[in-house]
Formats: structure tokens, sequence, C-alpha cells
């Protein structure tokens, strides 16, 4: 069947100058064939030929805001929406600093899922998981996820979060907090779980570095994260390179991976560059898919997804 997919605008405060290209890189994921960017006023389209069997993926990309069905003369929107577990405010809603763009996360955890075979009980890790943003697309998507993060005031802050969203859009769900390990008033690997819809997730305060003993049952089938631009995650020797932290957490990671699972960063192609991230996980036995997306973001940020499984 001819199909126009429908570029949602909002996407190119995501993907700027490249995002027919980021687009076209994502749609590959899940459809083979060469896609035909046509432009219509200000939107902006992909056709494709595809079996409407197709459209449950093609509706969870990050960049579809619509699929239409398309002859010679006109286009006619196709009545669907793909199906999520979680009102769309739980993961675009909350607003803060240093937040990963909603869409790119989408887009990171699409690329995983396109690369291990599993369909059911998959469960995700992110060691570096900020507020959550990672977790609640997965929870979204009926996954079950687990997230490490450094900043004490996290936890407290997806608590709060989760419970506005709760509260407003009136979802029967389970929260409940505590420590591993002893409790304390520092809110050193303070906790949180959030339950709804079948689904769970939990917010750990801690150290990726240190991800084994802070969870010490179960292996993951997709390890995905959004590697910070910031120093205060790469303080050992002061600089922005998170390079030496990866250095240090790629054992740790390996052991929580699953068979046949991937991990999956987002970073900033100038630091640190791919060539750099390539070689850490090939010496630790791991090859690049070959997965790409590359995108300017700033002056100083060119962005990039990378994919890497056990050789």
């Amino acid at each position: 069947m001819d199909l126009a997919l429908l570029i949602n605008p909002a996407v190119k405060g995501a993907y700027f100058d490249a995002t027919i290209e980021v687009a076209k890189a994502e749609l590959a994921l899940v459809y083979s064939e060469q896609a035909e960017h046509v432009a219509i006023g200000a939107m902006d389209f992909l056709h494709i030929n595809a079996p409407l069997s197709l459209l449950p993926s093609l509706q969870k990309l990050s960049f579809v805001y619509g699929v239409f069905k398309r002859n010679e003369t006109e286009l006619t929107a196709i009545d669907s929406q793909a199906a999520f577990s979680l009102h769309e405010d739980f993961v675009f809603g909350s607003k803060f600093k240093g937040k990963t763009n909603e869409h790119l996360t989408q887009l990171l955890l699409n690329a995983a899922l396109a690369h291990i075979d599993k369909q059911d009980n998959i469960q995700l890790l992110d060691p570096m998981c900020g507020r959550a943003t990672t977790l609640l697309w997965a929870h979204r998507y009926g996954i079950n996820s687990k997230g490490i993060e450094l900043d004490t005031r996290a936890v407290d802050d997806v608590t709060r979060n989760l419970k506005k969203w709760v509260k407003l859009h009136r979802v029967k769900h389970k929260i409940s907090d505590g420590f591993i390990g002893k409790a304390n008033k520092q809110g050193k690997h303070k906790f949180v779980d959030f339950t709804a819809n079948g689904s769970n997730l939990r917010v750990i305060q801690g150290s990726c570095e240190q991800a084994d003993t802070l969870i010490k049952k179960g292996k993951f089938d997709i390890i995905a994260s959004d590697i910070p631009y910031g120093v205060q995650h790469f303080s050992s020797d002061n600089t922005r390179n998170p390079i030496a932290v990866i250095e240090k957490s790629l054992p740790v990671w390996e052991k929580l991976l699953a068979h046949e699972g991937v991990i999956a960063l987002a970073f900033n192609r100038y630091i640190p560059k791919r060539t750099a991230l390539q070689k850490v996980f090939e010496q630790a036995g791991f090859k690049d898919t070959g997965f790409s997306c590359e995108h300017r973001m700033s002056e100083s940020i060119v962005r990039d997804i990378a994919l890497f499984k056990k050789a």
C-alpha cells in the first residue's frame, strides 16, 4: 500500500537540519526499502510502499506525526494511533535542566529494540538515567526498566513528577521507595519503584560503575543511555570526556547484559569521538552494529547514536 508518513514538526527541535536524514535512518530500522522525501507546503512526508501490518511499528517511530494512504491526487489519514501504556505527559510533561530530547530518547529505544530478537518480557537498564526519560519511554512501550542516577536529588524529583501525572491522568498505580542498604539522610542508594498498567520501573541513586552491586538480580536485554555532557558525571579526571568512566563501567554493564543483548548510547561526537568509543567496546569484545543518525545539536554538540553487541 502507498503510504505517506507525516514528519512531526517538533522533531526539528531534536534533529535540526538533519531531520530528513535522521528520519530515514530510523525508518530503515523497520522498513528495508527506499523512502522518498516529499514536501507539501510546510509539511514534510516520507513516501513508502508497505503493508498495513507494518502500521504499529511505523506509528512508534520518533518522527511520525501521522500515517496517510496516498494516491495520485489525495492523502487520506489512517484513523489509528500508537498503543502506549501511559499518557505522553509522563515523558513530555516534565521539564528540567539537562533533559534529553524526548524524541531522541524514543529513537534510541527504537534503535535498540530493532537490534534484539526478543519480543516479550524485555528488560531495560539506563545506568545514567537522569530524571528517567528513557525509563518512562520504556514503560510506555510496556517494558520493565531500572535506572541509576548519581544526582541525589533525582529519586525525589522522579517521585514528585510521577505523583503529579498519575493524579492528573487518574492512573491506577503503586509508588514505593526505600534504600539499597541502610537508610540515610543523604539519599545515598535511595530508590523509587513505580508500577502501572502491568509494567514497572525503578530509579536508584548511585554510580553507573556500581550497577552490579545496586542491581544484584536479573539480566537486561537493553542497556541504553544518553551519555551526559556535563563534567559532574565524569569527575574522576575533572574533564568532560566520558571515556574513562565508560571503560570502568563496561565490565559491570557486560555482567548485567543478557545474551544477545545490546548497548545503545547517545553521545556527542566531539567528546567522545565515535572511533574512541568503538575502541573501548572492541577491546571488551563488542562490535559496533553500524547504526548512525548524526545531527548537529549546537556549535559544540553533534549528537549520534551507537549500538554495540557482543562480537
